[in-house]
């Protein structure tokens, strides 16, 4: 969302940051058309070696995961941006198993994994309206907002993770 944001703000005269966007359909907060907002947020993957990590070290702090399990990258951005997605996962050195690029939220959640971890609220719910499946919501601004939702836990920190999926693997066991 930064170079979006910067991108966003030099064409529309605007003062966008990244907390502006307290909801997830930004096109109404920056008041575009979502056409606009979707080639503008690839436009913006285009110029991938300006996108910051989330936290430091997140190649360090995702490769933990793999200590549960398979890690894969799973992702609705559009075929033209996955290049760019690549080499930004590869500048941060971040480990995973599979590339995957699907068309929509609900795509994702019919994908059979065990655990979702993603900062759309949208999935997360659908996720939650299944009795099977679990999430973990990584807070950004556009989710602050949403409601507690069965079998899925917020996170505000990767660290926060492996915890979580330590108890969830004793669950199992």
């Amino acid at each position: 969302m930064v170079p979006f944001c910067r991108i966003v703000n030099e064409r529309h005269s605007t003062q966008f940051a990244v907390e502006s966007f307290v909801q997830w359909n930004a096109w109404e907060v920056a008041h575009i058309t979502k056409d606009e907002f979707f080639r503008t947020l690839d436009e913006a993957w285009f110029d991938w070696k300006m996108i910051p990590p989330t936290e430091e070290n997140i190649g360090e702090k995702v490769g933990r995961l793999r200590e549960f399990g398979r890690v894969d990258i799973v992702t609705g951005r559009s075929l033209e941006t996955v290049p760019p997605a690549n080499s930004w996962l590869k500048q941060y050195n971040v480990p995973y198993d599979a590339f995957v690029r699907t068309i929509s939220t609900k795509a994702k959640a019919n994908l059979d994994y065990d655990l979702f971890i993603d900062d759309s609220a949208d999935l997360m719910s659908l996720l939650a309206s299944s009795l099977d499946r679990r999430g973990i919501l990584y807070t950004q601004p556009w989710n602050r907002k949403a409601s507690e939702m069965p079998r899925v836990f917020r996170v505000r920190r990767w660290d926060e993770i492996p915890p979580i999926l330590q108890q969830l693997t004793a669950a199992k066991r």
